[in-house]
């Protein structure tokens, strides 16, 4: 029982709890609205390799919009795993990689996979405190990988192909690419597109009992990859379908359509592939001029060379069709680059010109 003395205080302490537990109410409903901010600012967590430098940018745009409102959840209390993954991902942004540790070690506590792959990044390059350790990466790696991580499971693949932190093992790389590949990583459709294309990875190019090569299944993954946006896998599809077995071969119509979603990024290589396909008439009708002009916008970048500029066809590089030359003669003559006949034969001198343009 409360004696007359103790009521006083036991009314203050009654007193004290009303009064603190709004503001206490207060700040905990502040740092979860902070948390939710903070998550739809900088998105879901993603340990896995941005798919182009402009999706790059904005993940690192949004990283910093996002820390004031991550920090004050964070500062409030909150123990939000994709919180701390975030903070993580803010503190590894900014190079102070002993906090970045922290934050993902707790979130990876939490249950958050792709913490994991973070951590194991972390020690398998030894970034900031960590020394390079590929039995430790693993470790990570693995947690990651059996938590459904994609881009877990696409490293730990890795470092069965090579070997590193554990036994060198291609049927598991290639079960643990596909696993990634499967959830949607653009990174591990592209890679085991290659491998069923190239037999990359695989000892001696070859695996009869993995199915490798199988270039139906790499045309399957390199396309999943295509369609998200991984330009380099749209370059190994147009060269799929291509004529590289021989006139007639491959389907000119997918060809054609790759090529032309390459060009559209701007790739050179693409910009004079494309201008190839009109030059044969393959996928579109023949057009000499257009693909003249398609070969000039390439050799203006510097980044193609007039030998390698044209396809191959059967593993070998067909003459040039008459019409297409000439058009291209005219182009160079109009720039002040040809002096010599519209002949359709390139010469030396129409190399020549050719290698001005891109002076």
């Amino acid at each position: 029982m409360f004696s007359a003395k103790t009521i006083p205080a036991a009314r203050f302490g009654l007193a004290l709890l009303l009064t603190t537990a709004p503001l206490a109410v207060a700040a905990q409903t502040e740092a979860e609205a902070a948390a939710a901010l903070c998550l739809e600012t900088a998105g879901p967590p993603d340990a896995g390799v941005p798919i182009s430098p402009e999706a790059q940018e904005a993940q690192i745009a949004a990283l910093q919009e996002a820390a004031p409102s991550c920090e004050q959840a964070v500062a409030g209390g909150s123990n939000v795993p994709e919180v701390l993954y975030t903070i993580g991902a803010i503190r590894q942004l900014d190079g102070d990689h002993d906090e970045a540790v922290a934050a993902f070690e707790a979130a990876a506590q939490g249950g958050l996979a792709a913490a994991n792959t973070r951590l194991g990044d972390y020690h398998l390059f030894g970034i900031g405190p960590l020394r390079r350790d590929a039995d430790a990466a693993a470790v990570y790696y693995r947690a990651a990988a059996e938590a459904g991580d994609p881009a877990g499971q696409m490293t730990l693949g890795l470092l069965y192909r090579l070997g590193a932190g554990v036994p060198r093992d291609t049927e598991r790389m290639v079960a643990l690419m596909r696993q990634a590949a499967d959830g949607g990583y653009h990174f591990a459709q592209f890679r085991l597109g290659q491998t069923y294309l190239t037999g990359d990875g695989i000892p001696g190019g070859a695996d009869a009992a993995l199915g490798i090569p199988d270039r139906d299944e790499a045309a399957r993954y390199l396309s999943m990859a295509a369609e998200q946006g991984n330009i380099e896998a749209v370059l190994d599809l147009a060269r799929i379908y291509s004529e590289l077995d021989g006139p007639g071969t491959g389907d000119p119509d997918l060809q054609f359509r790759w090529t032309q979603r390459a060009m559209d990024e701007g790739l050179p290589e693409a910009v004079a592939a494309l201008g190839f396909l009109y030059e044969r008439g393959r996928g579109v009708e023949a057009d000499p001029q257009r693909a003249a002009e398609l070969y000039v916008q390439a050799l203006e970048t510097g980044d193609v060379d007039l030998d390698e500029m044209r396809g191959r066809v059967g593993g070998r590089v067909p003459p040039w069709d008459r019409a297409t030359a000439m058009a291209f003669q005219v182009i160079l003559q109009e720039r002040g680059l040809y002096p010599g006949a519209i002949d359709g034969v390139i010469g030396p001198m129409s190399r020549a010109g050719a290698a001005a343009l891109s002076d």
